[in-house]
């Protein structure tokens, strides 16, 4: 199993925000939770929804440990957007990497 890593770098955070945001943008997706993974391979952008919940209780389940770890087995990032009302930039990212890129 992948070794899950949260991402602390927020120089990193805030370049994952914004290529969620203007996924969201794209997507027109407004759930209020939403689970992401997020690949930069061969200069490629690749950001994929993987999950979404209208409440944090309902979202809980989504990003267990394990799950978590078992997505970044095939991906870059894994990535919680937790939304706010007021603006999509107030919202809140919570990131996690793979060991391989941890130790980069």
């Amino acid at each position: 199993m992948t070794k899950v890593y949260k991402l602390n770098d927020v120089s990193r955070l805030d370049i994952l925000k914004d290529w969620i945001i203007a996924h969201r943008a794209k997507a027109k997706s407004r759930a209020t939770y939403e689970l992401y993974a997020i690949n930069v391979r061969n200069n490629e952008l690749n950001v994929r929804l993987l999950d979404h919940a209208p409440t944090s209780a309902d979202f809980a389940p989504m990003i267990k440990k394990g799950r978590i770890a078992a997505f970044l087995h095939e991906n870059d990032y894994i990535v919680e957007f937790r939304g706010a009302w007021k603006s999509e930039t107030e919202g809140k990212v919570v990131a996690y990497e793979s060991e391989e890129l941890a130790n980069r």
